[in-house]
Parts: C-alpha cells; sequence; structure tokens
C-alpha cells in the first residue's frame, strides 16, 4: 500500500515539474513540457488506474499548492486526468470468445487502438476548449479575450515582417494577430492529438521493457481504425465553421484534433497495406521525410487516406506470427 501511494506520489510530482517547466525558459523546457503526461501514463499501465489517478490528483495537489490552486486544476483537467483516463483505457480487456461462446482460458482482447485516438482527439480538442473558456471568463468575454492578446501580439508581428506594409494580403497587424489567436486552438488540439499518442505508446514500452505489464502484441498497422462515428463528428465540425467565428473557433478546433487522428488512421493503414513489400522500409522512410520536411502538406494527405480508409477499407497484412519461444 504504501509503495503504490509512493509510486502515485513520485508520477504527480513528475508530471507537475515537466508541466511548469516551460516558465523556467530552459532550451529544454519544450521538450520535457512534451512528456507531461508520460509518469502519469506509466503509474496508470503499470500499477493499475486507481494508482494513476492517485498521480493525476498528487501532481494537481502540488502545483496548487506551490503556485496557485488555479494553475493545479488546470492541470489536472488538461493533463492529469487525460493521461490517467488513456492509461485506463489502455488496460481495459476481456477473453476473446470461443467459437462455442465460452471465453478463452488464455487470449484476451484489448481496447481497440481506433477507440484509444478517438479518445485522444475528444480530449485534445476538449482541453483547447478549456483554455478558451478560462481566456473568455477572465476577460468577460470571448471577443473581448481574441482581441486583448491579439492586442499584444500585433508589435510581435509587426517585427517579424519587419513592418505592418510587409504583412499579407494587406492585413493590419492587429488583423493578421487576431487570425493567428482564432487558428491557436486548432493548433492546440492537433499537436495535443500527437503528444498524447506518443506519451501512451512511449509509457507502454516502459511498462514492458521494465516488467510491469505482461510484453502485448498490440498489431497497431492492422487494427488501429477510428470508429465510424468520428468521420460524422469531423463534418459538423466542419460545418460549424460556417456558422460565425465563436462557432467557427469551436469546430476548427475539434475538426483539427479529428484530422490529426485521421492521419494517424492513414499511416497505420499504409504501414498495414505495405506489409510485405520488397521496398516498404525505404518507402515507409520516404513518407516520414516528406512529412517533416513538407509538414503540413503530407499530414492532410495522410488524413485523406484515414477517412477513405473509414468507408473503404485498404487490404491491411496482420503482422506475421511470432516464433514459439523455446521450451
Amino acid at each position: 500500500m504504501f509503495q503504490r501511494i509512493a509510486i502515485a506520489v513520485g508520477a504527480g510530482l513528475a508530471s507537475a515539474l515537466l508541466f511548469v517547466v516551460p516558465a523556467t525558459q530552459m532550451p529544454i523546457a519544450m521538450a520535457l513540457a512534451f512528456v507531461g503526461p508520460l509518469p502519469i501514463m506509466i503509474a496508470g499501465l503499470g500499477f493499475g488506474p486507481a494508482v494513476g489517478l492517485s498521480a493525476a490528483f498528487a501532481g494537481s495537489f502540488i502545483i496548487a499548492l506551490s503556485v496557485h490552486p488555479l494553475l493545479g486544476l488546470f492541470f489536472g483537467a488538461t493533463l492529469g486526468l487525460p493521461a490517467y483516463w488513456l492509461s485506463r483505457l489502455a488496460v481495459l480487456s476481456r477473453p476473446v470468445p470461443l467459437p462455442d461462446g465460452t471465453p478463452h482460458p488464455t487470449q484476451r482482447e484489448f481496447y481497440s487502438p481506433g477507440r484509444l485516438v478517438a479518445w485522444m482527439a475528444t480530449l485534445a480538442g476538449g482541453t483547447a476548449l478549456l483554455l478558451v473558456l478560462v481566456m473568455a471568463a477572465r476577460d468577460g468575454a470571448l471577443s473581448t479575450a481574441i482581441d486583448d492578446v491579439a492586442t499584444r501580439m500585433a508589435p510581435l508581428v509587426v517585427s517579424l515582417f519587419r513592418g505592418e506594409q510587409n504583412l499579407p494580403g494587406g492585413y493590419s497587424a492587429q488583423d493578421f494577430a487576431r487570425a493567428i489567436v482564432l487558428s491557436m486552438p486548432a493548433v492546440m488540439a492537433g499537436w495535443g492529438v500527437i503528444t498524447l499518442a506518443v506519451n501512451l505508446w512511449l509509457a507502454a514500452r516502459v511498462a514492458q521493457i521494465s516488467g510491469l505489464i505482461p510484453l502485448v502484441a498490440t498489431d497497431i498497422p492492422y487494427r488501429l481504425r477510428l470508429p465510424p462515428d468520428s468521420i460524422w463528428v469531423f463534418v459538423a465540425s466542419l460545418l460549424a465553421c460556417l456558422l460565425g467565428e465563436t462557432p467557427r473557433l469551436i469546430g476548427s478546433t475539434i475538426a483539427a484534433a479529428f484530422a490529426v487522428a485521421f492521419a494517424l488512421h492513414g499511416l497505420a493503414a499504409i504501414h498495414g497495406a505495405m506489409r510485405g513489400h520488397a521496398a516498404r522500409t525505404p518507402l515507409l522512410v520516404g513518407v516520414y521525410f516528406t512529412m517533416f520536411v513538407l509538414l503540413p502538406w503530407p499530414l492532410i494527405i495522410a488524413s485523406v487516406v484515414g477517412i477513405f480508409d473509414t468507408f473503404v477499407p485498404f487490404r491491411r497484412k496482420p503482422a506475421p506470427p511470432r516464433p514459439a519461444s523455446p521450451t
């Protein structure tokens, strides 16, 4: 019991430190902040959901006590609870049913990777919108909050473009800064999906290598398919962008989160479809190299592949069975 409490407190403390480290303005701060959910996810995967939830609460309490209560609450809502929830879903499993309906004595079926990614998109979009809500509550109205941030950003825009006359499209510095502010929640939501996906994968690998959980082969290229309902959420969020500034802000945020989720779906489909191809490795290296060089266009193409695969599934090949270990 004491060991689990110590693990929860330690994981919460580690995530709290990674959460506040950007305020130190260290060169490596953003890289450390990227892995903020990792300690809580490792605790949840390796020692059980109760320990993961305790770690999330411990991190919130530490920040609330040492920095500010509202910041502690913000940590819990945007990092602690999403990390706990995803780690909880990742360990859910049930016995594989046999043809006669009885459960298999050893084989278990784990939570769908596609549903996990859909949860990541939902949580990342909700987190970005929570920040917008906090801004609106602070300034009394969303439009006032956007104008306030845009006003403070306008001098930086002028400096970057070396004069207001150099801004594209004949924008004023205020209008250009406002456009940037309006796009920030969507960027945060898309980046949030990547952050959660990478951290959950890393947490699972660390837990498996450490012997905290059994080494289970999850065939992500074969199994990762977003639920069909995800496409309607994506379409509805795009339609919301046509209804005015506030619906556009909300819709673009949710759309960006699910676009990145569909990009992960598309990449999984590409991996699965290329299995057995003689040039699979160089082709995949080329795909990822192009993605990093020409971002965001390859990510958009991957999203289109994922959406297309939802309606007309590609023929993916499962991973070859592992050789039996010698007895």
